[in-house]
């Protein structure tokens, strides 16, 4: 009976998840997941296999200091487009309930924006806009050596 009532109420939801629809904090929270599983995949296909190795590795990345800091440089490089940019900026000014135990309130912000971004591409269905905003937030932590 459950399964039946979460299928019904998921599918509902995919049909109906329209940008326009969700909040910058409910594109954050849909963003969080899909970066949070696009780094995994990306340590565990470039790593050893280790079970510390990997955490520690996604942990360098998944983190709100390197997601502030990844965000600046998107910013910067003017790699956003001017969608992309707006709920960044939504995003970026929502008044969130919770604070990140180790990072500033500005940092922790910037974090939220940048998942947002995440959010907002993958429900608009953007495959290919997704994977390279996914691959440049990477490459970024990487080249800025993101640690927590």
């Amino acid at each position: 009976m459950f399964d039946l009532f979460f299928d019904k109420r998921y599918n509902d939801y995919v049909e109906n998840a329209t940008v326009q629809r969700l909040t910058p904090v409910g594109l954050a929270f849909i963003g969080d997941a899909v970066h949070t599983l696009y780094v995994r995949e990306y340590v565990t296909a470039a790593s050893d296999g280790v079970v510390g190795t990997l955490h520690t590795a996604a942990s360098r990345l998944v983190n709100a200091k390197c997601q502030a800091a990844v965000l600046d440089e998107l910013t910067k490089a003017n790699a956003l487009n001017p969608d992309e940019a707006d709920i960044a900026r939504r995003a970026k000014n929502a008044h969130l309930h919770s604070r990140a135990k180790t990072a500033s309130p500005d940092d922790y912000h910037k974090a939220t924006a940048l998942e947002a971004v995440i959010g907002y591409v993958h429900v608009s269905g953007n495959a290919e806009r997704e994977r390279e905003l996914l691959e440049q937030c990477v490459q970024i932590g990487l080249r800025i050596s993101c640690r927590k």
